[in-house]
């Protein structure tokens, strides 16, 4: 296993349970540390407490949407640095997703491997 998979984490910021489990079982399989969040205010509140590698924040989110979320992330000295790449059904995000300041996105449905190998492309690299 890559060291850097052993030591990093990925919050996982997902409304539906069946799509979030999946995620999280393919990152943890994978050897990721994953924490999980079903709306985007706890998707924040994590971020903010746990500080993980990379986050993966689905854009239809009820109450606060991934946008709004991604804003917030991204004005916060302690989470503006982090890694977001989003998670959405809608395939003509790219200039969107990088004024936001967002590293990216991935269209639905995804294959685990693909987020697989998203994430290890966007992780710092050992220090």
């Amino acid at each position: 296993m890559d060291r850097r998979r052993a030591t990093a984490t990925v919050l996982v910021v997902e409304d539906d349970d069946d799509t979030r489990m999946v995620y999280s079982d393919g990152l943890g399989y994978a050897g990721y540390r994953v924490i999980t969040a079903a709306t985007g205010i706890d998707g924040l509140r994590a971020a903010r407490d746990e500080q993980p590698d990379v986050i993966l924040l689905d854009l239809s989110l009820a109450g606060a949407d991934g946008w709004e979320v991604v804003r917030c992330l991204k004005a916060s000295r302690l989470t503006g640095d982090i890694p977001v790449l989003l998670i959405t059904g809608y395939p003509d995000l790219g200039d969107r997703a990088e004024a936001e300041g967002c590293a990216g996105f991935l269209t639905k449905p995804i294959r685990v491997k693909t987020l697989q190998t998203a994430v290890e492309l966007l992780l710092p690299p050992l220090s």
